[in-house]
């Protein structure tokens, strides 16, 4: 009995890790992508990290030969120390512990995978969808089913999301499509302190394009973790959400203009050593009320970060079904986000399109200009959604 006590506790420690490392990895994969995604002076960034990986989670657990060694580099698992076959038990291990967390605020994150109703997936995936990643399986007809199959994808997203995202694809998808891959998330969460609504004016918010903005600002004394880099150009404060399991992490340049600049030089390291260096002090925020909606094609994104093989004719997918040559066409994301003075509010939804082959003295901190935030869960350290806010 006490060797099997000892083994148990140490493959719970293993599986700990391994579970740390893919948080790693996630992260790093978010702030690559804050890298490569488009913006401009007129538009904003807003996208889920998290929502993304799960989804190409599920993709490597059915990719094969040369497809699955490109999800593995891309991701950045081998930096991260994570041995191929441990991937999908810390995809399993992690989900878990994420629904299973007590918390004031709200994060459902669902998974699911709308499978044409003709094909057979073989019974290793539909072990790994269920017991793995604890998908929904949602049989549609892709071939006739025309807009029948869309509205039942949308449907799921509505539901999932908590009627954030009503629709996830416009309209009938191509009669080639035979998976699609989906994940869902949504977060409300309420800010440990709440901003009292009469205090909330307008004031000027600076556009990255120079334009000013008039915009309902909030403003609030909030013991926050906060603390000015004047050598980085950059001051950071962690607004907690009640219960203090998740936060907003917001960076704000020094510089009106330093938005990009910042972007550009942020590592998960980096961000990572700056949170911890955090003081939580009373901190007077001015903090703007705003609205982000956000939608995006991700496979030239993914190309640039070394995910190629799952696009192309030589993609293999062969863990997934017999006799069908599968390729990912791409991978449609969409974000909704809501801040205001209760709190924030949140969705994220990810499909992946698999087609047959063809503060103490109070100081200030007024976010009155273009400035990058990170929603994170304080416990496991993950980035749930990344943002850039340049025009309101």
């Amino acid at each position: 009995m006490r060797s099997l006590a000892t083994f148990m506790s140490l493959l719970t420690i293993c599986w700990g890790l391994h579970e740390d490392r893919l948080t790693l990895a996630n992260n790093r994969f978010a702030i690559s992508l804050l890298h490569n995604l488009p913006t401009s002076t007129e538009t904003n960034i807003f996208f889920s990290p998290y929502s993304i990986s799960v989804a190409l989670g599920m993709a490597f657990a059915g990719a094969r030969g040369e497809t699955r060694e490109d999800l593995f580099q891309g991701f950045g698992y081998p930096r991260s120390d994570i041995d191929d076959d441990a991937v999908l038990e810390a995809y399993a291990s992690h989900t878990r512990r994420l629904k299973s967390l007590r918390s004031n605020s709200t994060l459902d994150a669902a998974i699911g995978a709308a499978i044409h109703e003709r094909i057979s997936l073989l019974s290793s995936f539909e072990d790994v969808l269920n017991n793995s990643f604890g998908a929904d399986i949602l049989k549609v007809d892709f071939i006739n089913g025309g807009q029948a199959a869309v509205d039942v994808i949308n449907g799921w997203v509505h539901r999932k999301t908590r009627g954030k995202i009503n629709l996830l694809f416009g309209g009938p998808l191509e009669t080639i499509i035979r998976l699609v891959l989906l994940n869902a998330i949504y977060f409300k969460g309420t800010w440990d302190t709440v901003f009292d609504q009469r205090l909330t004016t307008k004031k000027p918010f600076m556009n990255a394009c120079s334009t000013p903005t008039e915009v309902d600002t909030m403003r609030g004394e909030v013991y926050v973790r906060h603390k000015s880099f004047p050598l980085l150009g950059v001051d950071i404060a962690e607004i907690p959400y009640r219960g203090m399991d998740y936060s907003m992490t917001i960076l704000l340049p020094t510089r009106i203009d330093g938005a990009e600049v910042l972007k550009r030089n942020i590592t998960e390291h980096l961000l990572q050593d700056l949170v911890k260096q955090l003081v939580e002090q009373q901190v007077t925020v001015y903090l703007p009320k705003f609205k982000l909606e956000t939608e995006y094609l991700l496979k030239d994104h993914l190309k640039k970060l070394g995910i190629n093989r799952i696009f192309g004719s030589g993609a293999d997918f062969s863990g997934i079904t017999h006799g069908a040559n599968l390729a990912v066409s791409d991978v449609v994301h969409k974000t909704v986000l809501e801040v205001h003075e209760a709190g924030t509010e949140a969705a994220g939804a990810t499909g992946v399109i698999i087609v047959a082959e063809s503060l103490v003295e109070s100081v200030e901190f007024r976010v009155d200009h273009p400035f990058i935030f990170f929603i994170r869960n304080t416990q496991t350290k993950d980035i749930l959604f990344v943002g850039q806010v340049n025009h309101l």
